[in-house]
Order: C-alpha cells, then structure tokens, then sequence
C-alpha cells in the first residue's frame, strides 16, 4: 500500500504573524532591559579643572573709605585718565595696548598723532608740506 504524504500545516494568518512579531520583540525588549538592570553602576570620575575663581583681586580706591575690586584681565581708567590692567598677582600695571603717543616733529612739520601697538614698538613720524 502507498502512503501519501501528511498534509503540510496551514500557513498562520495574518493577525497570528504580527501577534507572533510583538511578542518576540518585548521578549527582546525585557530581555534587553534586564541585562542592563543587571550591570553594575560605574562610579563617574569627574575631575576638578581647577577654581573658576582665582581669588585674586586688584583693589581701586574710588573715594574715602570705599574701594572696587577687579578680576584679574580687567581694566580701569584712573583720574589722570591713565589706563590700568589688573595682573594675575592682584597688582595693577600699566595698559600700553592704547596708549596714544603724540611725536615731536622736526621744525617746519605738523605733528601727527599714533596709537602704539606694543612696549616693544614705537613709532615717530612727521609730515613735510
């Protein structure tokens, strides 16, 4: 006698397919959620870059008994109208980035007023007609 082959399994529907789908991706999803539940908390290793504030200030006396206080970097303009820049040591020491310097010109010239860029540099001009 001749056996014929088993009928091969009906083909799930539709719904069955995106049933099945769900299901296994939250099975990943917990599993996933559980792994990292698991691992241990690493400690953070921040590290301090250093105070953001210095501590240093340069102080100006702006009138009897009463006085400013300036970070280091900042600058200030005192009665004679000289320019001050506070230092990283709390002393104040001379802004030359703007002073104006005004050449004494030979006779017969006008004087020319420059800015000078540095200490290191200087400048003298004088303009004949």
């Amino acid at each position: 006698m001749t056996r014929w082959p088993a009928r091969p399994a009906p083909a799930p529907s539709r719904p069955a397919r995106r049933l099945a789908s769900r299901v296994r991706a939250l099975a990943v999803g917990a599993a996933v959620a559980a792994a990292a539940w698991g691992l241990p908390a690493l400690a953070a290793h921040a590290q301090d870059n250093g105070p953001t504030d210095p501590g240093v200030r340069c102080a100006a006396k702006v009138g009897p008994g009463q006085y400013e206080f300036y970070l280091p970097g900042e600058k200030a303009t005192d009665v004679n109208g000289n320019k001050w820049v506070c230092g990283p040591d709390g002393q104040w020491f001379r802004d030359y980035s703007a002073q104006i310097v005004t050449a004494q010109p030979p006779a017969g010239t006008r004087p020319v007023t420059l800015a000078v860029a540095s200490l290191t540099s200087s400048a003298t001009a004088s303009v004949r007609r």
